[in-house]
This record gives C-alpha cells, sequence and structure tokens, in this order.
C-alpha cells in the first residue's frame, strides 16, 4: 500500500488489511512469481495456496490437478515438483506470461521482500508439518508469514511448530438458490478457533457476515478476513462492519477506491 494512501485511510480509522488473492490474479496469472510481485507492489500481503508433491516438496497451487491453470491434468500429489515445473502456468491468463511456472513455497517466501507479508492457505492435511516446518524455519522469514487452513487439526499442528505465528481457521457459508447457512455455524467456529489458540478466522465473502458476526468474532478476541472479495460496494460494506482485511484479485484497484473515499 503507498504511503499517502495509508495515511489517509489511518487519519479516518479505516483499518483495513487488502490481501492479494493468489497475487494480484486479476492481471497476472494466479499463485505464480509474477502475480505475487504484482500483488507486492500494489499492497503489503499476498495471499497463496500450498501443496505437497509426491516427492514431498511444497508446489504453489489452488488445485489438486494442473487443468486449470496449466492446461495439463496432471494430479499435484502423484508427480514431482520437477515434473509440475516443466508446465506453463502462465499463458492461459495471456501470451506474455508465458512460461510461468508452478512456483514452490521456498521460491515464493525467497522472492517477498522485507517489508511485505504472505498469507500461506494449507490445502492438505497435518503430513505438510515436517517440510512447511523446515522451508518456514530455513526461510528465516518467519515474522512475515501468516498461516490459515480450513482444517482445525492442521492449524493445532501449525499452531504447535510456530506458537509465534498468527493462525486463522478458514470458514464457509454454504450457499445454494435459497439458503446461506453456516456449517458449523459462526459460533461453533470460534469456539473451535478459541480452543485451538487461534489468532483469527477467514470466512468466505457472503451477507451472512453481519455485524452480530464480526462482534462475535472480534469478542472472542480474534480478527476477521473476508475473501474474496473484488466489488467496491462489499469491501466498503465489510470495512463499515469492522472488518479486520479483504482478500481481492483486485488490490491496486481496491485500494485505489477505498483511497478516493476516504
Amino acid at each position: 500500500m503507498t504511503t499517502w494512501l495509508r495515511v489517509r485511510l489511518e487519519a479516518m480509522d479505516l483499518r483495513l488489511d487488502v490481501i492479494a488473492h493468489r497475487g494480484s490474479a486479476h492481471l497476472a496469472p494466479e499463485n505464480t512469481l509474477a502475480a505475487f510481485q504484482l500483488g507486492w507492489q500494489e499492497t503489503t500481503m499476498c495471499e497463496l495456496d500450498v501443496r505437497m508433491t509426491a516427492d514431498g516438496k511444497l508446489v504453489v497451487i489452488h488445485d489438486d490437478t494442473t487443468k486449470r491453470t496449466t492446461g495439463v491434468d496432471l494430479k499435484v500429489a502423484e508427480h514431482s515438483l520437477s515434473e509440475l515445473q516443466e508446465l506453463d502456468a502462465g499463458s492461459n491468463k495471456g501470451e506474455q506470461w508465458r512460461g510461468e511456472k508452478l512456483p514452490s513455497l521456498e521460491d515464493v517466501i525467497a522472492a517477498m521482500p522485507a517489508d511485505k507479508k504472505l498469507l500461506v492457505e494449507i490445502k492438505v492435511g497435518p503430513e505438510i508439518m515436517p517440510e512447511l516446518t523446515r522451508v518456514i524455519r530455513a526461510s528465516r522469514k518467519e515474522k512475515q508469514l501468516v498461516l490459515q487452513s480450513f482444517f482445525p487439526w492442521v492449524c493445532t499442528e501449525v499452531k504447535k511448530a510456530f506458537p509465534q505465528l498468527p493462525v486463522y481457521l478458514l470458514i464457509a457459508c454454504n450457499q445454494d438458490a435459497q439458503t446461506e447457512v453456516w456449517s458449523p455455524t459462526i459460533y461453533q467456529s470460534i469456539m473451535e478457533a478459541r480452543k485451538h489458540g487461534l489468532d483469527g478466522m477467514s470466512a468466505n465473502n457472503t451477507p451472512v457476515i453481519d455485524a452480530p458476526a464480526v462482534q462475535a468474532v472480534h469478542s472472542a478476541g480474534l480478527k476477521l478476513n473476508v475473501w474474496t472479495v473484488d466489488q467496491f460496494e462489499t469491501a466498503r460494506r465489510l470495512l463499515a462492519l469492522g472488518t479486520d482485511g479483504i482478500i481481492t484479485n483486485r488490490p491496486g484497484w481496491m485500494l485505489s477506491q477505498l483511497g478516493q473515499t476516504a
């Protein structure tokens, strides 16, 4: 975030973290070094997804296969990191991105500037912990990391290994044509997060996130991020509710809109 914009937001007590979803994924191919480098230029924190490869390495990708982002249908867990990095993860976004690779978590952390942060979503189970622990400790950038997972038992293992790091529990509201229901309820999720000594929650973008829900999270001593927020009106509503952060594919644009409003 630019200095002038942070000053303007803070002057009006608008303290909302704007986090780049899979990097600046609106402009660059998601979960690539190009997207993260652009995201860090636009804001202070990038978010990514991490999975394990067949040879026990950590590759940055959301899906459990490479089909959507590379056009080649490989199961991530059945191939080595080197095999996966032979794929082109950029040209699906445009010819100017041809040759972008699926980075390893080590690659991304190494590229992270000293004044930036990284939100790491763990997409697999606790089997990731030995390699995740090795990568984080070897990076010497622990203070720049935040971790999150949908799985409470994974969050617990991460918190045990890195008690000083912020760890968030991911939750989702199940949506269909007629209803929106938290399952488990947001209050059950708050109790789960507190039981495991977590620092916050990250919820999907839904109108069910209202003032009582945000107040309940904050009253429990937790922070609340919301994903994926690409519409300014939604961001403004969440800001008014006191949400701590939004995760967006359009971080630079969103910050410019918030700055104009401030």
